[in-house]
């Protein structure tokens, strides 16, 4: 784990780390998830895999119960969320994890795709607050297999971030965890541009 960068938005700290999020010390982790919380590749099956000690048909049918129970139905939208137990996650001090679903970009982006994404960030953060968490870490949602450019993605959390801070009354840490550190300092050369 390597912290790249700290910054302070109204005592609220946010940290770009280079990491496995399944591992950061964070209260919740964010899992980047497809809309039936179908945990089948990406960070959403590390989390899945991660969780169970490598039994992720066994999170994915926790996460789906739990979408019922939540949500009601068997789909979330851009702007919900559902949170399962950390289960195993919790040797790292990772009690929650939050499930949200950003857009599909495909490479594409625009202002309506920028709102979906910023719906996808902004919910896990309230629920973290609402739950009385301290701290919360993020993958780079979107900006896998979903396609959106990278660039955006980063620009957007500290955005959403600097929002958050104004309004947070528990979370005082908000990380962005990015596995691979050519992505990492890619995201840091962002933040410092």
């Amino acid at each position: 784990m390597k912290i790249l960068k700290e910054l302070e938005f109204e005592g609220l700290i946010f940290k770009l780390v280079q990491g496995d999020i399944t591992k950061y010390p964070a209260e919740a982790i964010v899992n980047a998830a497809n809309k039936f919380l179908e945990h089948g590749g990406g960070v959403a099956l590390a989390i899945a895999k991660a969780a169970t000690d490598g039994n992720p048909e066994e999170y994915t049918r926790l996460s789906k119960e739990e979408m019922r129970k939540q949500i009601g139905r068997d789909h979330i939208e851009h702007g919900e969320v559902v949170v399962t137990p950390g289960l195993a996650l919790e040797k790292f001090g990772i009690r929650f994890v939050i499930h949200t679903v950003g857009p599909i970009c495909s490479g594409v982006w625009n202002e309506g795709l920028k709102d979906k994404l910023k719906k996808a960030m902004i919910a896990p953060m309230r629920k973290a607050d609402e739950l009385k968490l301290k701290s919360i870490a993020f993958p780079a949602i979107s900006a896998g297999i979903y396609g959106c450019p990278f660039e955006e993605v980063v620009k957007t959390f500290l955005e959403v971030v600097k929002d958050f801070s104004k309004t947070a009354k528990n979370v005082k840490e908000v990380a962005l965890v990015i596995y691979d550190e050519k992505s990492a300092s890619e995201a840091l050369r962002i933040m410092e541009a």
